[in-house]
């Protein structure tokens, strides 16, 4: 592409920057939202997307409907304006919830968290060519340290999604771009809340898997939630994983959100061979652990717990019941108990826990 642009190039690009600068803020946003809800704080976080946003989401459409892309941009324009487009519905769906019937309300808080991850999933595509999404999936900690985005190691796509199979229920991939085979890579296996989905709970870990250079899968449970027999999917992923990269199967993490927390435990203690340590957030100790051995193997196994003292699902009291248990079982447990948080997922706490894992691999080196 000369250097020269045309009118129209011109007109279009404007209208993409601009709507590219309110995209990546109102996905920020989103997801500080996210991490803040609570059945007292929802409709005043509502208020205030609402009046931080809604007055420009048209004339940006209306800017991006009167320049029409030039010839030659056809590609990224799909790619754009489906992740614009998913953005748009992820604010008005949270703006508007208060309105809608009282059973309706929840679902559309989450049918705008899965408009939230959607968009994400799109401009991470075409990140590159958008300036305001440049560092959106750095951490802050590698934007500090004025480390770059990696190149690219090989021509191989970052995102994958593989269908249901066996006995999981489908799973997404993130492979860092930085990725190759020379050495071993440590992994995040993360376990989506009941009714979710791994393909929307990926984003929850991608940004710090991406500035920490961890292989990341996100399965979908094969029901509305995990049960039983997602236990032996879970391993049929791993080894799914294990043919085609190099994973360091000394450093894998399992964690995951509400049920996907609470049977991270129940997967976790009863394949310690597997999982090298555990984060569960926002679960629960499930009874069968009491008696299938998981409490026999937890001696000694390294679990970093998490929970909402505002928890209305799981209420704190539930949380101090499984930090006692675990503790009376010898775990080398680490209870982080969240005084604002309710139940929903702790992304902001996704650095502590690697940073944690990583010193727990490093002192012991390999089992």
């Amino acid at each position: 592409m000369s250097e020269e642009r045309t009118p129209e190039e011109t007109a279009y690009l404007q209208a993409v920057l601009q709507a590219s600068v309110l995209a990546a803020a109102a996905l920020g946003e989103m997801e500080r939202v996210a991490e803040a809800l609570a059945p007292e704080r929802s409709r005043g976080l509502a208020e205030a997307i609402d009046h931080r946003f809604s007055k420009d989401l048209q004339p940006i459409e209306d800017a991006l409907a009167a320049a029409p892309p030039p010839e030659g941009f056809a590609p990224f324009h799909d790619i754009f304006s489906q992740a614009f487009a998913h953005t748009t519905r992820c604010l008005r769906t949270f703006a508007t919830f208060p309105q809608a019937p009282t059973a309706e309300r929840i679902p559309r808080i989450l049918e705008s968290l899965h408009y939230h991850a959607q968009a994400q999933e799109g401009f991470y595509v075409v990140r590159q060519l958008l300036p305001p999404f440049e560092h959106y999936w750095t951490t802050q900690e590698a934007r500090d340290g004025g480390l770059p985005d990696p190149p690219p190691a090989r021509e191989r796509p970052p995102l994958m999604r593989v269908s249901a199979g066996g006995h999981h229920g489908g799973f997404s991939v993130y492979l860092p771009e930085q990725y190759e085979e020379s050495r071993p890579w440590p992994l995040i296996v993360a376990l989506h809340g009941g009714s979710g989905n791994g393909r929307d709970f990926l984003w929850t870990w991608v940004r710090e898997a991406k500035s920490r250079g961890y292989l990341l899968v996100a399965p979908s449970s094969r029901g509305d939630t995990w049960g039983e027999g997602d236990d032996v999917g879970l391993l049929e992923i791993l080894a799914w994983l294990g043919k085609r990269y190099r994973i360091a199967t000394d450093r894998v993490l399992l964690t995951g959100l509400s049920d996907g927390g609470t049977f991270s435990l129940v997967y976790g203690l009863a394949h310690p061979d597997t999982y090298r340590a555990l984060a569960p957030c926002c679960g629960v100790f499930h009874p069968v652990s009491f008696g299938n051995g998981n409490l026999e193997r937890a001696r000694g196994f390294p679990i970093y717990l998490v929970h909402g003292a505002k928890d209305f699902l799981f209420p704190i009291q539930y949380a101090h019941t499984t930090r006692d248990v675990l503790t009376q079982a010898d775990a080398a447990l680490t209870y982080r108990e969240i005084a604002d948080l309710s139940h929903t997922y702790p992304r902001s706490e996704n650095v502590q826990i690697l940073r944690w894992f990583e010193q727990i691999c490093d002192a012991t080196g390999e089992r």
